[in-house]
C-alpha cells in the first residue's frame, strides 16, 4: 500500500517546474485477488495490480496528458517530458483546457478493512467448498467469482496540494446451474465479513430450481418486477449515453434541451454522489474538485449532466467535480449513481401483483437505439418468473425487451424501500445503488 507521505515525496517536485503554466498529477491504483469457479470447481486464482501515474501539463490553454505505471524515477522523468512535449504542441482544440486549483477533502474513513483487502485464496475457497457441497446435494453447479481488494487515489494540485482516498472492496457472484436452468445472485460491500456468500448461493439455487421447467410467452406489453441487478443494468446504460456533459454538448443525450422539464414519472429520483458510503465512494474527481451531489432527474425533472471543468466551461455552467481518467475519451460519468427507494417492503410489490413478470437482471443490452428517448434492447437472463396472483407460477424463457427506459420510468407503478448496492462490471470502481421497481406494460419483442 503506498502511502501519501510516499506519494508526496517522489510526485511533489514535478510541480516546481518552471516550464508550464500548471502541473498536476494524478495517481491511481488497484489491487484486484479474485477466484473464479466454474461446474462447482476453482480453476484461477488471480492477483492483478494496477497502477497509474498521470502527469498533466498546461500550456496557453494547451493540455498534455502521459501516464506511466512504474515509480522508477527515469520512467517518471521521461513521462513527465512527453507531458510536457505534448501540451507545446500547437493544436487547435476546442475551448482552453485548464487544470483547476483546490482545496483538499478529509480522507473519509471506516471504508478500509485490512482483513477484506488482504483476504487470501486459500480463504475464499473454504468459503466457495462449502457452497460447492450444498449445491451438489440438490444436483446444482454453481460458476461465478468471488473477488476483494484494494483501491486507493489521490490528485496533487498545481499548489502542490494532494487529496487522497482509499477503500476496500469484496463481492461475490453465483451462477447456479442444472441441465438448462440458472439462477443468479451476487453481494458487494467493503467488509468481506458482511457479504454473506451463503445468503446469495442460497438465492441463487433457489431460482435455478425454480427454473427447471420454463413455459413460453408471447411477444406483448406485461408488468415487470425489476430486481435491483435489472435495475442497475439500466443504469448503467444511462450513464453511458446520457448523464454525462460530453453527450449532451454533441446533443446525443437525452438531458440536452431538457434541463427543468419532466422526462420521467414524478416518482423517479436519481442523483450521483461521490461521497455517499452506499456506494464505493470516490469523494472528489480526478481533478481533485469535489463530486457534488448531482440530481440528474428529480421527480421525473431533468436535472444537470455531470461536468468537469472543461465541459463546464463549454456549457457555461461551474464544474460539479465529476472530471474522469485523464485520457478517458467518454468525458465525465457517474460512479457513485443512487436511486431514491420508495414506501413498499420489496415482498409487497410482489404480493400486489396480479400478472407481472419478475425480472433477475439482463445481458446484451444495446442502449444505442435512440439515445435521445434512451430507447434500448437487451435479454433477460438467469431467473425470469411469471408472477400470479403475487406468487411465483412459472419460470419463463428468456425475453427480449425494446423500450425507452423514459417512458417506462413514467409508468412505475411501486418503488422498494430496500435499495441494494451493485459493483460496475470493473468491480473494483464504481458502483449504483438501487431499489426494486414495479413497471407498468414494459415492451417485449421476441
Amino acid at each position: 500500500m503506498i502511502t501519501p507521505d510516499q506519494l508526496k515525496k517522489t510526485l511533489l517536485p514535478f510541480i516546481k517546474t518552471k516550464e508550464a503554466d500548471k502541473i498536476g498529477i494524478v495517481f491511481f491504483r488497484t489491487r484486484l485477488q479474485v477466484s473464479r469457479f466454474a461446474n462447482s470447481q476453482v480453476h484461477q486464482h488471480m492477483s492483478d495490480e494496477q497502477q497509474l501515474i498521470y502527469f498533466r501539463v498546461a500550456i496557453d490553454g494547451r493540455l498534455g496528458v502521459a501516464s506511466t505505471n512504474s515509480f522508477d524515477d527515469h520512467n517518471l522523468n521521461e513521462t513527465f517530458k512527453k507531458a510536457l512535449h505534448r501540451a507545446q504542441l500547437k493544436i487547435r482544440t476546442h475551448g482552453k483546457k485548464d487544470i483547476p486549483f483546490f482545496l483538499p477533502l478529509h480522507t473519509l474513513t471506516n471504508v478500509y478493512y485490512p482483513e477484506t483487502a488482504h483476504f487470501s485464496p486459500r480463504a475464499r475457497v473454504k468459503i466457495l467448498q462449502k457452497i460447492f457441497t450444498d449445491g451438489q446435494n440438490l444436483k446444482i453447479k454453481f460458476s461465478g467469482n468471488f473477488y476483494n481488494g484494494l483501491t486507493q487515489y489521490a490528485v496533487i494540485s498545481p499548489q502542490g496540494k494532494l487529496a487522497y482516498q482509499d477503500y476496500s472492496f469484496a463481492g461475490i457472484k453465483f451462477i447456479a446451474t442444472q441441465l438448462d436452468a440458472s439462477g443468479y445472485a451476487a453481494r458487494t460491500s467493503y467488509d468481506i465479513n458482511q457479504l454473506n456468500p451463503k445468503q446469495a448461493a442460497d438465492t441463487a439455487m433457489e431460482k435455478c430450481l425454480i427454473s427447471l421447467k420454463k413455459i413460453n410467452l408471447p411477444s406483448a406489453r406485461y408488468d415487470v418486477i425489476l430486481e435491483p441487478q435489472a435495475v442497475a443494468d439500466i443504469i448503467h446504460w444511462l450513464n453511458y449515453i446520457g448523464f454525462g456533459a460530453k453527450s449532451v454538448v454533441e446533443e446525443t443525450s437525452f438531458l440536452h434541451g431538457k434541463a427543468g422539464k419532466r422526462i420521467t414519472g414524478d416518482s423517479v429520483t436519481l442523483y450521483d454522489s461521490g461521497a455517499d458510503k452506499n456506494t464505493f465512494i470516490l469523494p472528489f474527481d480526478f481533478e481533485g474538485q469535489k463530486r457534488e451531489k448531482v440530481y440528474l432527474i428529480k421527480k421525473g425533472i431533468a436535472g444537470k449532466p455531470l461536468c468537469d471543468s472543461y465541459y463546464a466551461g463549454l456549457l457555461k455552467m461551474k464544474s460539479n467535480g465529476h472530471a474522469n481518467f485523464p485520457d478517458d475519451v467518454d468525458g465525465p460519468l457517474g460512479y457513485n449513481i443512487i436511486m431514491e427507494g420508495g414506501k413498499l417492503p420489496q415482498d409487497e410489490i410482489t404480493r400486489s401483483a396480479k400478472r407481472a413478470i419478475l425480472i433477475t437482471r439482463f445481458h446484451y443490452i444495446n442502449g444505442f437505439l435512440n439515445t435521445h428517448k434512451a430507447l434500448m434492447t437487451g435479454m433477460t437472463r438467469d431467473g425470469t418468473f411469471l408472477i400470479k396472483n403475487g406468487k411465483i407460477k412459472s419460470a419463463i424463457k428468456d425475453m427480449r425487451f425494446t423500450e425507452s427506459i423514459l417512458e417506462a420510468f413514467s409508468r412505475i407503478k411501486h418503488i422498494s424501500k430496500e435499495r441494494a448496492l451493485i459493483a460496475d462490471h470493473l468491480e473494483a470502481l464504481g458502483s449504483v445503488y438501487t431499489p426494486t421497481l414495479y413497471i407498468k406494460d414494459f415492451n417485449f419483442t421476441s
